[in-house]
């Protein structure tokens, strides 16, 4: 048991195969530092209010 040879460290993580570009993105290869958007890199925040479409809620309390 002690002379049991010991297997380099695989991190499932990352694939073998990469598609389109060849590589993962990852922040170190990024054209941004830090986290990337879920939206895409098109949008631009803060969005004005007449493109958000959100109509804050009207509570009439009874009384």
């Amino acid at each position: 048991m002690s002379k049991v040879e010991k297997k380099g460290y695989v991190d499932p993580g990352w694939p073998q195969h990469f598609e389109g570009e060849g590589h993962v993105v990852t922040e170190l290869i990024g054209h941004y530092a830090g986290a990337f958007s879920p939206f895409g890199d098109e949008l631009s925040l803060p969005i004005p209010q007449e493109d958000l479409g959100y109509v804050h809620p009207y509570t009439r309390i009874n009384k």
